[in-house]
């Protein structure tokens, strides 16, 4: 396993070992039980963990306006949310996590859909979200009038939006999408979301994931991977507080590999919940490192394999 590890994280890997290890004689977690699943999970947690370390990076580093131009190789919606921010936008700051995780981040193409959406193919003015409230009926008439142009040259969605459509006066594609978000958010996002470092994120975490319902075509895992990465970024206080099971796939497998040992296992959300709680107590990682390192660990649970994109 160390040959996989970098140097830095070598001792924090062989903490997790320990803890799972402790875990898997426990007979708890059947899962861990086999050494070789058992650090391949660990790989997947330290790699989950880098990930997040990234976010990190990019809440704490000043970034030029440049990472909003209409360059598909230099835009960032997520560097581009700390701009916002640090100028005082909210509204814009969430408006771009929001597009982030609508759009997803192609294998190839990048933010490139993202970056053409906001930037109105360079054509003039943004598709911030001043203007995008101020006249939703013009932002779905001009992704109609634009699809093609949107989707050229690898600019494609990512993979967990793979199915969504640019369609934009229908009732099935991202103009649903961003009216329906753009209702769900109201008169401001300070309204809407725990901009105030209140410290209780994980109870708003909870009443905001059930209201998100409302987001047309957001399902469990947009959901989740919108309000977590808010709450990465510093921009709201939000930490969820649980794996948020219930309509899952890939994670919803992994808790189920880990617990019962087997993907197909019939154990219901709730009490996986409950079990990887304690879990989460054990090796003292967030949630969503949890529920993204079991997600690619259950693809490959004897072999790891670096999952992106």
């Amino acid at each position: 396993m160390h040959r996989q590890i970098r140097p830095g994280d070598r001792a924090e890997a062989t903490r997790l070992d320990l803890v799972l290890e402790e875990l898997g004689e426990s007979g708890s977690f059947p899962g861990l039980a086999v050494e070789v699943t058992r650090e391949v999970l660990v790989l997947h947690f330290i790699e989950s963990m880098r990930r997040n370390r990234y976010v990190d990076r990019i809440r704490d580093t000043p970034h030029s306006k440049r990472v909003l131009g209409f360059d598909r190789d230099i835009f960032d919606p997520l560097m581009g949310a700390m701009v916002r921010w640090r100028e005082g936008d909210i509204d814009d700051a969430c408006w771009l996590v929001f597009l982030s995780v609508h759009f997803g981040r192609h294998r190839r193409g990048r933010w490139a859909l993202t970056c053409n959406f906001y930037n109105r193919l360079g054509g003039g003015g943004l598709w911030d979200w001043h203007s995008v409230r101020a006249d939703v009926a013009a932002t779905r008439r001009w992704l109609d009038a634009n699809q093609i142009a949107l989707k050229a040259e690898d600019a494609g969605f990512g993979n967990h939006r793979k199915y969504e459509s640019l369609d934009g006066t229908g009732l099935n594609g991202t103009g649903e999408t961003i009216e329906s978000y753009v209702h769900w958010v109201g008169e401001s996002h300070t309204s809407r979301l725990p901009i105030d470092n209140s410290d209780n994120g994980t109870g708003d975490f909870a009443s905001l994931f059930g209201s998100m319902s409302a987001v047309h075509r957001f399902g469990r895992t947009a959901k989740f991977d919108y309000l977590t990465m808010l709450g990465k970024l510093g921009i709201a206080d939000l930490r969820p507080d649980r794996a948020y099971l219930n309509g899952a796939t890939g994670p919803l497998s992994g808790a189920r590999l880990l617990i019962s040992g087997s993907r197909n296992a019939h154990t219901a959300p709730a009490d996986l919940e409950r079990a990887l709680s304690q879990l989460q107590l054990a090796i003292d990682y967030p949630f969503d490192v949890i529920e993204d390192a079991l997600c690619n660990w259950q693809k490959s649970p004897r072999r790891f394999i670096a999952f992106r994109g």
